[in-house]
Formats: C-alpha cells, structure tokens, sequence
C-alpha cells in the first residue's frame, strides 16, 4: 500500500509543480505558494532514500515484530507529512487562475486515493494500537464485530465517505477516535468543495 500511495503522491505532486508556477497578485500567497513547492520539490526527495533503507530493513533483515512496526510506523509518518504538504498546497492554489486542466485532474484521480488510504491505515493502526495496550478497540462499525477487524474493513470505512456526508457505519467510541473521524471528514469535505470550484471555474472560463 506504501509503494501505491508514494506514488501518487510523486505523480500528485509533479503536477501541483506545473501548476504552481502561476502567480497571483498577493504577494503573502505567492510566498507561502512557493515556500511549499520549494519542500515538495526539494525535501520531499529526500525523504525516499529513508523509506526504501525502512523498508528493505523490514522486508530483509531479521529485525523482532516491535521494531518492524516502529519502521513501518516511520514511513508512514514521512508519508503523512509529504501529504499534509501537498494538501496546503492545494488549498493554496485555489487561488490561482483555473487555467490548468491538470491540477483539477490531479485533484480527483491522484491525491484523493491518496487521502482515503492513509486515512484507512490510520484507523486501522490507532485501533489495533489500542487493542494491543488493552484499551479495546476505540472504533466500531455495524459491518464486524470481530474483535480486530482485517485492514479491508478500516479501508473501506474511509471510502465511504466520498459517498456519504458522515461515516453512517464507523463510530468512535473515545473523544480521540471521533476527533480522528471529525478531522478526516473536514479534509474530504474541503477536498471535494476545491474540486467542485475548481470545475465550476473550468466551466465558465
């Protein structure tokens, strides 16, 4: 799943670069504009080294269950942080002129697959994070009631909601898990509001 989204993310990120190059007249947007495409552009590269020597750690060497999750879980962070980028990013570039086909395409086919299956991993590790410690599990959906549900299950509730405007069958049982579904249903609300503008100027221009 890593391998998938990284790469969406280089592709996602690629074209946010093309697009960025426009300017706007405000000169505070411009720099913040160009400060996040500098760390796309330059530190986001080198964080890939760090994640292949991670993984061919995890896959090769004979590392104990504990410390294997500790990569797997610092991988995902430099994922995480790569994506939050690009998400400023974007909500920056609403801003820009609509002339550009390809950001819009970027928005819909590349960066939210992206969104939802990070999402999908971090529900799944919180929860069996919680279960391991004793807490039980803070999430719980009508669809299983396995004591630790598959991953499947954790990725489809987090693709739900392009379809819903709340997760109808995935609930938090702590203040913790329904602040995690809270923020990640602003994220995909916001996502689909640019989009949707996006579109709209398209249309009209």
């Amino acid at each position: 799943m890593l391998c998938f989204v990284l790469t969406l993310q280089v592709l996602s990120g690629d074209l946010f670069l093309l697009a960025s190059k426009n300017t706007t007249p405000y000169f505070l947007l411009n720099n913040s504009i160009a400060i996040l495409s500098y760390g796309r552009q330059y530190i986001v590269p080198v964080m890939f080294p760090i994640l292949v020597g991670a993984a061919f750690a995890c896959l090769f060497l004979p590392l104990s269950p504990r410390r294997r999750r500790l990569f797997i879980d610092a991988m995902v962070v430099l994922v995480i942080f790569a994506l939050l980028m690009l998400f400023g990013i974007l909500n920056l570039m609403i801003f820009l002129p609509p002339s550009d086909r390809v950001l819009l395409f970027s928005q819909l086919l590349l960066f939210v697959p992206c969104l939802l299956l990070i999402w999908g991993w971090i529900y799944w590790r919180v929860d069996t994070h919680s279960v391991a410690i004793g807490r039980g599990r803070i999430f719980t959906s009508s669809t299983s009631k396995d004591e630790i549900p598959p991953p499947y299950d954790y990725f489809i509730a987090s693709f739900t909601s392009l379809l819903t405007t709340t997760l109808d069958n995935f609930n938090g049982t702590t203040r913790f898990a329904r602040t995690l579904i809270f923020v990640h249903g602003v994220m995909m609300w916001d996502i689909m509001a640019l989009t949707f503008s996006r579109a709209i100027a398209l249309a009209s221009a």
